[in-house]
């Protein structure tokens, strides 16, 4: 058998050999490029450069400046806590971008985290060294995945954590919750001066306070009842409460699951059922400073959303002293320069009658109203016995409503003879005057 191999390979030439391994090369390459396609390239992805400020250079920084950019953090092996920076470059100031928005959000599945925010990347590497001893930041209740940011301002945020998670940046250019909240400060502000006398707002707001503040209304009533001062354990006892209000309040979510929902149904009946009780008990107010001071209040309030509902500060304040300078102005004087550009640039075009339309007019209009008080008269809600006593002449009441005249023949002729009367007259006084005016001239 070796003796017949060996025998092949001394009769086949050389170049056969050659020829057959290229043929199964080509055939090679030609299977290997149908099989490799390169990978695509993801042009949102952002990766880390070197960032030099102020003299020193900073690593795995980010910069992310487009609506969709992304940056992917690896897990670290060495089970160490790993700071990252990713920074936000900002646009400039244009009232065309009152209600734009913009933010970071971190796609992380724990909570095993700390954000650091600044304005520029060595701020914030100052805060990680500064944290490092401390232990406030972990455990703030109002932490978040989510980090809004100016679209007028640089901003940086650091985020140290060993595990695995990716960032994007969001932009919006017209933010509608932003609206919602600018458009429902000027109606509260405007509303105010209605909402604050109106029951139905008094009793609303009440219960809506007890369901949101109840702990730190019982806190308060604690404080009453046992006449502590607030340097007291009872100082104590508000922060807890509104520790307790801000937990509850940014992790609503978690509460709203089936394993939890039994109890905040329940505790939504329990503290409104109690609000509106109390509310019932107080009544509403009646003091007229107390309600000037409500509505004070309110419209405190409904200014400071309208000045937070935008990130261009500039036009937002302006905004507020517009409508506070608006409310200042008196009523009368407001309403009479309306009345004067209404005057001079909105003339109303009214048509004047001739006097053969007015006679005309006012013979229908008559006829009309006379028609109108008999259907009155005729009907029960006029009291027709009531009203007969009340008459000189019942008779002629009664021949009025059967349908005869107002006016007698009397009525018209006496009409009539003083009308023609009081014509005579006047020509007569104008000859008089005349004829004593020719006299003064004469003499």
């Amino acid at each position: 058998m070796k003796l017949f191999l060996s025998f092949l390979f001394l009769v086949i030439p050389p170049s056969a050999h050659h020829a057959a391994a290229q043929e199964v090369t080509t055939e090679d390459r030609q299977t290997e490029s149908k099989e490799y396609s390169p990978p695509a390239i993801d042009v949102n992805k952002v990766n880390s450069t070197p960032w030099v400020e102020e003299g020193k250079t900073h690593q795995d920084v980010y910069q992310l400046t487009a609506k969709g950019q992304y940056a992917t953090i690896p897990p670290r092996t060495d089970e160490y806590d790993h700071l990252s920076t990713f920074c936000y470059s900002s646009v400039p100031l244009s009232i065309y971008m009152f209600w734009s928005s913009a933010s970071m959000k971190m796609d992380l599945p724990s909570n095993n985290y700390q954000v650091y925010i600044g304005p520029n990347v060595t701020s914030v590497s100052s805060l990680a060294q500064a944290s490092e001893s401390a232990w406030f930041y972990s455990q703030l209740p109002w932490r978040s995945k989510e980090f809004k940011l100016s679209p007028f301002e640089d901003v940086c945020i650091g985020v140290q954590t060993m595990e695995e998670y990716t960032i994007t940046l969001q932009w919006k250019y017209v933010n509608y919750m932003m609206v919602v909240v600018t458009l429902s400060g000027m109606a509260l502000f405007w509303m105010a001066p209605t909402l604050c006398r109106n029951t139905f707002f008094h009793y609303t707001t009440g219960i809506s306070l007890g369901l949101l503040m109840s702990v730190v209304l019982l806190t308060y009533l604690a404080q009453r009842r046992f006449k502590q001062s607030l340097f007291s354990w009872v100082g104590v006892a508000y922060s807890f409460s509104v520790y307790l209000m801000t937990r509850t309040w940014f992790n609503i979510k978690e509460y709203m699951t089936e394993q939890y929902i039994h109890l905040l149904v329940g505790y939504v009946l329990v503290a409104g059922i109690i609000s509106f009780a109390v509310v019932y008990r107080m009544g509403p107010p009646s003091n007229p400073r107390t309600i000037n001071l409500i509505q004070w209040a309110m419209q405190a309030v409904s200014l400071v959303m309208v000045v937070m509902s935008s990130y261009h500060q500039p036009a937002s304040l302006l905004l507020s002293l517009t409508m506070i300078t608006w409310a200042a102005i008196p009523a009368s004087l407001k309403s009479g320069v309306n009345t004067q550009i209404r005057k001079r640039f909105f003339k109303p075009q009214v048509k004047l009658l001739s006097e053969d339309e007015y006679n005309t007019q006012a013979h229908a209009e008559t006829k009309k109203a006379l028609e109108q008080l008999k259907n009155f008269c005729r009907s029960p809600d006029s009291k027709p016995w009531k009203t007969v006593t009340r008459l000189r002449s019942p008779g002629r009441f009664a021949e009025f409503i059967e349908g005869s005249p107002h006016l007698t023949e009397a009525e018209v002729m006496e009409y009539s003879h003083w009308d023609y009367n009081t014509d005579d007259e006047d020509d007569t006084d104008e000859d008089e005057a005349n004829e004593a005016a020719t006299d003064d001239n004469m003499d």
